[in-house]
């Protein structure tokens, strides 16, 4: 059909017909339309927008059409008459789309349609697609749909399997804090996350759900009852049909909430186990968990520990969301501030590897911090340990903020632990932005070993089964560090001025006990030390030989040595 006649019959009140001919508006166009569109031809829109802007409109035609960008406009009903009809960019409705199941927003491996944020109407009835790139294990899932249910699961998942495929999370209990959410009845909460089993297929799946879209302000409220297993951690998800961004300036309410948001990533030989992921301050645990949270993702975050129980609440609004087509489900913004990237998994299997992160940033302290550092979840995958950064006031953290080093070594200590006995490997995954002259080793107490920490580079040794703390570390240092740094003497020993003055050449970070004996087999002083340095202790000692050691799981360090007045 020839583009002069279309324009003419929009004109005289019918409405755009495409009887058998092309329709082609033009790249980046705008075709507005007062009145009813039908397709029975074919329809090009390139990068232009369809607008409805009459009063009561529809969508009809015997030829499914496929849209790029359709806004209706205030003050408009439009109506999808007909059947196969389909979106895979935006939708902007500031007046009422009643879809009734007849239009798809589409979702590929590339990209995934969306409901603009700016919308100020209302979207019903429309379907919604979740590209997975693969259908193995557990995913979790939020509704962006008002008064959905678990039936919306019910194309992807075996609802009457006797083994529940859908779960939700309660924080409050002395359990794993999961729940059967089986029946086909039960609501999907906006804001609420579930944890849908989609199965042993690896291969891609198109989930997709149904309903009126959410718009506007949403909020849930959140709770920390400093249960053992859950944590205070809480799993809540994107309510709305178009990604948001974790990190908008205005939209939020995070009330008692960390700043930190962790992600699942499902087992590749265990459907029912996985890995977690975090973000926080621009700065991601593994290099893909992000701030851009995509329409159907759900998502834990914790309820910031207190006077418990603690309670939350988190909420948005529209000015949350961002129109960004192919988020990643479950990259990394910018950020100038030094960082080092190291992981830990099983020489020789096809498990996968965990993550930790080590940010310089000098607004922050070393113990947790809500704004700056993000927890750490262990993981369900036996076949992947659990790497982490302990915190001087105990925490395990999956990102941890410290101070620009000041001084000339700076250690920080690591957390391991295995399901398994077996082979690990440490490698450092990515150095960034460090400032010149900073040279980074990785430090094994047990074996004595300091190695230079470099992009690509690796550390293996056998570990067994259990906790392994206190042993491995990240060390900072200004100076270029000596291969035979335990060559020289690790430990000396002097007194002056009435104080005992205890230097460690343990630049492996060893956490242990420094005892003196004097010649009698009497302990005149004993203390808990850690890591490279001089210590000063006050005490008064006589003059005299003694024997100096140092306990650690290293091993015994002791030092024969005359010690007074110097």
């Amino acid at each position: 059909m020839l583009l002069a006649t279309a324009i003419s019959q929009i004109a005289a009140g019918q409405g755009l017909i495409i009887p058998s001919g092309t329709y082609l508006i033009q790249d980046g166009g705008n075709l507005i339309m007062g009145y009813n569109f039908t397709n029975n031809g074919y329809y090009i829109q390139n990068n232009g927008t369809l607008v409805f802007s009459g009063t009561t409109q529809s969508i009809n035609g015997s030829i499914a059409t496929t849209f790029k960008n359709l806004h209706v406009s205030s003050g408009s009903t439009t109506t999808v008459s007909t059947s196969g009809h389909s979106l895979t960019e935006v939708l902007i409705s500031d007046g009422t789309l009643n879809a009734n199941g007849n239009l798809t927003m589409l979702s590929t491996a590339t990209e995934t349609a969306l409901v603009d944020g700016v919308s100020t109407g209302n979207v019903l009835d429309i379907i919604m697609q979740r590209y997975i790139s693969s259908a193995y294990g557990y995913k979790y899932f939020s509704s962006p749909f008002q008064s959905a249910t678990v039936n919306e699961f019910g194309d992807e998942v075996d609802l009457g399997a006797p083994f529940p495929a859908v779960y939700r999370y309660d924080e409050n209990t002395n359990s794993t804090g999961w729940f059967f959410h089986k029946a086909p009845t039960d609501a999907l909460t906006p804001m609420k996350g579930y944890a849908v089993n989609l199965g042993t297929s690896g291969a891609p799946m198109t989930a997709d759900m149904r309903g009126d879209a959410n718009n506007g302000s949403i909020s849930v409220p959140l709770y920390n009852n400093n249960q053992t297993y859950t944590q205070g951690f809480n799993l809540v998800g994107n309510p709305y049909p178009s990604p948001i961004d974790w990190d908008a300036v205005s939209g939020w309410t995070k009330t008692n909430i960390d700043d930190a948001i962790y992600y699942f990533d499902a087992s590749n030989s265990d459907q029912y186990t996985g890995t977690y992921s975090s973000y926080i301050n621009g700065v991601s645990s593994n290099g893909i968990a992000d701030n851009i949270v995509p329409a159907m993702q759900g998502f834990f975050v914790h309820v910031s520990n207190g006077s418990y129980p603690v309670s939350g609440a988190l909420g948005m609004t529209n000015a949350v969301r961002v129109n960004n087509f192919s988020p990643v489900f479950h990259k990394l913004p910018g950020k100038d501030n030094p960082l080092l990237r190291v992981q830990a998994k099983y020489s020789g299997t096809n498990g996968g590897s965990d993550a930790a992160a080590i940010y310089f940033d000098n607004n922050c302290h070393r113990e947790f911090e809500l704004q700056f550092d993000a927890l750490k979840i262990l993981n369900t995958d036996t076949h992947v340990p659990n790497m982490y950064v302990n915190s001087p006031d105990g925490k395990k953290l999956s990102i941890s903020a410290i101070p620009y080093p000041s001084d000339s070594i700076d250690i920080i200590p690591l957390g391991l632990e295995t399901s398994v006995d077996g082979e690990v490997e440490f490698a450092v995954s990515d150095i960034e932005n460090m400032p010149y002259g900073t040279n980074i080793y990785f430090a094994d107490a047990k074996t004595r070993t300091v190695a230079e920490a470099v992009a690509g580079s690796k550390y293996k040794i056998q570990l067994a089964s259990g906790k392994h703390e206190n042993r491995f570390s990240v060390v900072f240092s200004k100076t270029s560090l000596p291969t035979d740094i335990f060559s020289g003497n690790e430990l000396h020993a002097y007194t002056a001025n009435g104080k005992l003055y205890i230097y460690l050449n343990l630049i492996t970070g060893d956490k242990g006990t420094f005892a003196l004996v004097n010649t009698l087999g009497q302990t005149v002083a004993r203390y808990e030390l850690q890591g490279f340095g001089y210590h000063e202790i006050p005490i008064h000692i006589s003059n005299g030989v003694y024997v100096a050691s140092f306990y650690s799981q290293a091993g015994v360090f002791p030092k024969k040595m005359f010690l007074g007045s110097e």
